[in-house]
């Protein structure tokens, strides 16, 4: 068989097709079957496509069903949980009060039933009304699991009205008091006894106090677009309104008629004199009800300089240290200007809302509906106050300060303080062995993280630094030779970022490696750490004053506890308050001179910020007879001369305790040069001999710039001072004559290299940060060699 014979077979055998009838497809027929089989296979994927969407949507829904079938269980099995713990507390609840023989608790309200009476339909106000009543008044529009009514008991509190059928006026401060016509404000000095006659005069206070500050406010907005935008237009307005938040408090106890007589006869006396246009009398009054006439416990220097009415008025402006405030009970405060940082455990028994600030009772609201759950309160031992506090809490005369007694700095503390003064670094604690805050970097990156979350100026030291009518400059007192010295210059730097040109002082506290007794490990970390500051506060600090805990060189009537932070800090405040005292009097009485005109006169070349200080302290008596012995000797001579006004510098006036020279005894050290004195400033309080001096801004005179001031006020030595701390006249009369002096000479540059050699040597230090430290240090010494280097110790030059 041949293969054309197979072929035939194969073609018999099969099937025949539409087209076995021709011999050929044409290319549109062929088209179609290929079109018509491609639909086909499409229908059929599209078809077993949906069935597979709809098998799938159903096992979806059955699932849905399953979990929400197995939520509902969940949830009842819960709520049935709750109850039945519920129940088993108010059973075990029940069984307890019947074992100690106390009554049933009253039954439990049903889901939704509140307690109390109804309130009456005429009283009741729609939710959104309330809300808006509440948030004219400032007040919280809601609170976290508040409901209407207590809401609107809140608000009846607020406004202090018996019935909500009360209106709130349109005034500057909004009162539910109705206020009289302008007739009818004339008030009277006898307070009335009846209580619709004391209702009628809180409506004439409220009535003129809203016409003062209305026409107050119609006079500030009628003035020029260019003189509301000065300064002085500024600050005029923020007087307004500093003026207005602080009657708010008097207007909320005059709604409440709660306001004590202590208070309201004052009010009236100042309200009756201004009514008369009787201002200085109006003035007296406001001094008498904020003040009072007895001294206040404000400082511990400070307390001796006030004085009050009918006294002859104080040479120390007060205003300049402290700032007047409203506590909240409505009373007048008189606090300090001040910030203080400190460690955990830092402010002993201080509490940072003293008794000028108890908080006000809130409203109680039913805290089970807040939070279900017995809360866990965990309150650490309370620090008990010294003595010492004790007895001026209650009024009476404190024992004696000793060292055993002073604990923190807050046991001899006589200053009631701004609650915003106060701020604690809960990160590190005191004395803390495992965290100790003794590294410069340590502070440095406390303060990176914290102005991270928060922006520091802005929530602390703003609100003080806006009530300054102009501030002359900021004072920074801060440890140098731990973190405090790292938190410091972080500090100041932000500062110099918010006021480039305002004067900043900074003194810079501690041993800073002086204190020979101190383990020589401990010392060089304080000489790092105290580099580190130099570094950067010097640089960033208009002024930067070193002072060691240990005097190089003291008298023999100081008897000094170097191992006493109180004695310490006792003998630190008498030179610093002696030195700035000028800055804070009064410009009417002559003598005056802010920390600028300081600052330009021992820093005339703008780079020598660095400056020694040092005083000396006599008793006020031997000099005034020292003084009286002087003036007749001159008389008898027929003259009195006085001192040239180009002096040398040994005709200079030497002090008897230097605090500013520090005696590392580290290595060897390097013979220094007779000291060559640039400028200086000094401070006498009491009969010092103090000759007239040159003018500092002559350039072409001979000699250092030198500017004397002098203050009528001796230094009280309160009993807050350690007593055996000078030995000096009888003591009885507890004041002292001080002389202090800024200097920038030519042992400051000593000083500052010293430091230097030090640090060079240290390999604790990282080779790159030593040569930062070192080479600024060096710049910083060259400052004070400028314009002047005998090379030898004569006092000719070649």
């Amino acid at each position: 068989m041949n293969l054309a014979s197979l072929i035939n077979k194969a073609k018999q055998k099969a099937p025949p097709t539409e087209s076995s009838d021709k011999k050929f497809l044409s290319r549109k027929e062929l088209e179609a079957q290929r079109q018509a089989a491609y639909h086909a296979e499409q229908e059929a994927a599209e078809k077993a496509r949906q069935n597979k969407l709809t098998r799938k949507r159903k096992a979806e829904e059955e699932e849905t069903a399953r979990e929400e079938a197995r939520r509902e269980k969940q949830r009842k099995f819960a709520e049935e949980s709750r109850r039945m713990r519920r129940e088993e507390t108010e059973e075990e609840e029940c069984r307890r009060r019947k074992r100690l023989g106390l009554p049933d608790l009253p039954p439990k309200k049903a889901n939704g039933e509140e307690d109390g009476t109804p309130i009456p339909e005429d009283e009741d106000i729609a939710d959104e009304e309330l809300l808006g009543k509440l948030r004219a008044l400032e007040e919280p529009v809601m609170l976290f699991g508040e409901t209407h009514k207590q809401r609107l008991k809140r608000y009846k509190k607020r406004v202090g009205a018996d019935s909500l059928k009360a209106t709130m006026t349109d005034g500057p401060i909004p009162t539910t008091l109705q206020l009289v016509p302008e007739k009818d404000m004339k008030v009277e000095l006898t307070l009335p006894k009846d209580k619709n006659g004391r209702e009628f005069l809180f409506r004439q206070l409220a009535s003129y106090f809203t016409m003062v500050l209305q026409e107050w406010e119609t006079t500030l907005s009628r003035r020029t677009v260019e003189v509301k935008n000065s300064y002085p237009g500024k600050q005029a307005y923020s007087a307004m309104v500093q003026a207005r938040e602080n009657l708010r408090p008097l207007f909320k106890k005059m709604e409440q008629y709660d306001l004590p007589d202590s208070i309201l006869e004052p009010v009236v006396e100042i309200v009756h004199a201004a009514q008369e246009r009787r201002y200085v009398d109006a003035n007296d009054g406001y001094l008498r009800l904020s003040i009072g006439k007895a001294a206040w416990p404000i400082g511990v220097t400070m307390e001796s300089y006030f004085t009050y009415p009918p006294e002859e008025e104080s040479p120390v402006n007060h205003d300049i240290h402290f700032r007047a405030g409203i506590a909240p009970d409505g009373s007048d405060t008189f606090t300090p200007r001040a910030l203080i940082y400190d460690l955990k455990g830092a402010f002993g028994s201080m509490k940072k809302v003293n008794a000028l600030y108890e908080p006000e009772e809130d409203v109680n609201i039913d805290r089970s509906s807040v939070w279900p759950s017995k809360p866990i309160v965990q309150r650490s031992a309370p620090i008990q106050p010294s003595s010492y506090q004790t007895h001026l809490d209650a009024g009476l005369d404190p024992p004696q300060l000793t060292t055993s007694t002073v604990r923190y700095w807050s046991d001899y503390s006589r200053v009631f303080y701004h609650p915003r003064s106060l701020t604690q670094l809960s990160e590190f604690e005191v004395n803390d062995g495992l965290m100790p805050f003794e590294k410069w970097h340590v502070g440095m990156e406390l303060f990176e993280k914290l102005e991270r979350d928060v922006d520091l100026v802005d929530r602390d030291l703003r609100p003080f630094a806006e009530e300054c009518d102009g501030m002359q400059s900021i004072q920074i007192f801060t440890g140098v030779d731990d973190a405090w010295g790292g938190w410091a210059s972080g500090w100041l730097e932000r500062l110099r970022d918010e006021y480039g040109k305002l004067s900043i002082w900074t003194w810079g506290l501690g041993d800073q490696g002086g204190n020979t007794t101190t383990p020589r490990e401990r010392r060089l970390q304080q000489i790092e750490n105290s580099a580190h500051s130099l570094h950067i506060l010097a640089e960033q600090s208009s002024v930067y004053i070193p002072i060691p805990n240990v005097p190089i060189r003291t008298p023999s009537y100081l008897s000094l506890s170097c191992t006493s932070p109180w004695y310490v800090g006792a003998l630190q405040a008498v030179a610093l308050e002696s030195m700035t005292i000028s800055s804070r009097l009064r410009s009417a009485l002559g003598g005056r001179g802010t920390l600028q005109d300081i600052e330009a006169t021992f820093n005339s070349t703008g780079k020598r910020r660095v400056a020694k200080l040092e005083l000396s302290v006599a008793d006020p008596d031997v000099l005034s007879e020292q003084a009286s012995a002087q003036i007749a000797q001159a008389e008898k001579a027929g003259s009195i001369t006085s001192r040239q006004t180009s002096e040398a510098d040994e005709q200079l006036t030497s002090f008897d305790i230097d605090a500013f020279t520090i005696d590392y005894k580290i290595g060897a050290s390097r013979p220094t040069k007779r000291e060559h004195v640039f400028g200086r400033v000094e401070a006498a309080r009491g009969d010092w001999n103090v000759i007239e001096d040159r003018d500092p801004h002559d350039r072409f005179g001979d000699g250092p710039a030198l500017q004397r001031f002098a203050a009528p006020l001796l230094f009280p030595l309160l009993d807050s001072f350690p007593a055996s701390l000078f030995n000096i006249g009888t003591g009885e009369g507890r004041k002292i004559a001080v002389r202090s002096g800024l200097t920038t000479s030519t042992a400051v540059a000593d000083q500052v290299r010293a430091v230097e050699q030090i640090v060079r040597r240290m390999h604790m230090v990282g080779i790159d940060e030593r040569e930062t430290i070192c080479n600024g240090l060096q710049t910083m010494a060259e400052e004070y060699d400028e314009g002047w280097d005998s090379g030898s110790d004569s006092d000719e030059d070649d």
